[in-house]
């Protein structure tokens, strides 16, 4: 009885010391847990990594159309009470009278124009009505074109129908005697700048008309 006993109360001093140990354990293995959290943390919080993040401007949305608008109000309703004045549809007939009368078409008389002619008093006295010849106040340059020379024309005279006025500018009415058109410019130029003394009739200026003959030369 003895030896089972002490038996009995060695196993309960081992029950006491067992817990204790396995308290133990847990506790060191509960802040064993702690301590590895903390370290996890501190090391994951040491490590922040930085990333660029590029912005794109995205443009504004349009501007909702006008449908869109009008889809979004609140449709208002309105309600009235009672049944209203009734609307019967009536079928109008207008007679019309009216008759289109063609105008008559406005006859209009165009008259031609009359053309006058246009025709210069070329009456002047001749040389021998006259008190004196008229003098020739600017030097002539009839001069023959080379054209004519190397057909071998060395020596022609042009005639022409001449009139001279009071202050003796001269006019050409007519070429008489020309067979050459090359002369044509030359005779244009000579009539453009010659001048005459001013023809005089009893003391008194007058009109004068006579054949000029013109000898170009090379």
């Amino acid at each position: 009885m003895h030896t089972f006993s002490s038996t009995n109360k060695t196993k309960n001093n081992r029950h006491p010391l067992f817990a204790f140990g396995l308290s133990l354990i847990v506790l060191s293995a509960a802040l064993l847990l702690l301590w590895l959290g903390q370290m996890a943390e501190h090391h994951i919080q040491d490590k922040v990594v930085v990333r660029e993040i590029a912005m794109v401007a995205l443009p504004p949305p349009p501007p909702p159309s006008v449908s869109q608008q009008q889809s979004s109000e609140p449709m208002q309703s309105l309600k009235v009470q009672g049944a209203g004045a009734s609307i019967q549809a009536v079928d109008v007939k207008i007679k019309s009278n009216l008759s289109i009368v063609k105008p008559d078409t406005p006859s209009v008389k165009v008259n031609a124009p009359q053309w006058q002619s246009m025709s210069v008093n070329w009456d002047a006295f001749s040389l021998n009505q006259l008190d004196g010849l008229p003098t020739l106040l600017t030097p002539v340059k009839a001069v023959l074109p080379k054209s004519l020379t190397r057909q071998g024309v060395d020596v022609f005279t042009v005639k022409l129908d001449v009139f001279i006025d009071e202050s003796g500018r001269v006019s050409l009415i007519e070429v008489v005697q020309n067979p050459y058109p090359e002369l044509k410019p030359a005779i244009d130029k000579i009539i453009k700048q010659s001048r005459f003394s001013a023809p005089k009739k009893e003391g008194e200026t007058v009109r004068a008309r006579f054949i000029w003959p013109i000898e170009f030369k090379p």
